[in-house]
């Protein structure tokens, strides 16, 4: 009895370290599996990434990560390449140019609701994806060129960390993408930046917290908080 009963535990545990492995990630309407040997299933509503097959054979292998918009996923391979696909639009196809800069280097892949940002090694950035949603940063395009150790999104809109403790930030201007307000609290000291879907806070070096984004949603701060928030804060 006690034979039969190690046989079968170990046929569970045989079955259970044998078998195929998954990670599973999706959109709005659609499922990307990743496997155990880097190739990726994908099934759901096409246009939102659930037809994969114009890159069907990029992703047969080499697959380490997967990310997603809300209409289109992006794969990040070993060889720091990316494969995009799902809504043209919202993050399914970059432009050629932007592909090209994409087709090596790429350590990170960060979203919005619409947009990808590429954190490249070199510590420049890449984005595509909706203007709206932060897939256009030409405005702040000089400052992403380099030195840039971390991304982080609202819905719409990003924001850099950089080496040197300054913050950028691009997208829409309600979520986020507007930090003229607290440019210069921004400029330097900057450790760690938090989110929620509407606004963005960041904690500096001295213990003080800078907020912006949707004032009514954790994007601003009434004198009374500013006041406790302006030192002590350790997380």
């Amino acid at each position: 009895m006690l034979i039969g009963s190690l046989r079968s535990l170990s046929s569970i545990i045989c079955f259970l370290f044998t078998r195929p492995l998954f990670k599973i990630f999706s959109t709005d309407r659609a499922f990307a599996a990743l496997k155990e040997d880097g190739s990726v299933v994908t099934w759901g509503n096409s246009g939102d990434g659930g037809d994969s097959s114009d890159v069907a054979s990029d992703l047969s292998s080499g697959v380490s990560q997967i990310f997603s918009t809300s209409h289109a996923f992006a794969a990040l391979k070993d060889d720091g390449s990316v494969i995009t696909w799902g809504s043209n639009d919202l993050g399914g196809r970059p432009s050629r140019s932007k592909a090209a800069q994409l087709r090596s280097g790429v350590s990170q892949i960060f979203s919005t609701q619409s947009a990808f940002a590429a954190l490249k090694e070199n510590g420049s950035v890449i984005t595509w994806g909706s203007h709206s949603y932060g897939g256009d940063s030409s405005s702040v395009e000089e400052e992403l060129t380099s030195g840039v150790s971390q991304i982080f999104s609202t819905s719409d809109a990003f924001a850099a960390l950089k080496d040197d403790g300054s913050v950028i930030t691009w997208g829409d201007n309600s979520y986020g993408g507007d930090s003229s307000d607290v440019a210069a609290e921004l400029s330097s000291g900057v450790s760690q930046i938090f989110s929620n879907f509407y606004a963005f806070a960041a904690l500096k070096d001295d213990g003080s917290v800078i907020s912006w984004g949707n004032s009514s949603n954790g994007g601003g701060l009434s004198d009374s908080k500013a006041e406790q928030l302006s030192s002590g804060v350790s997380q």
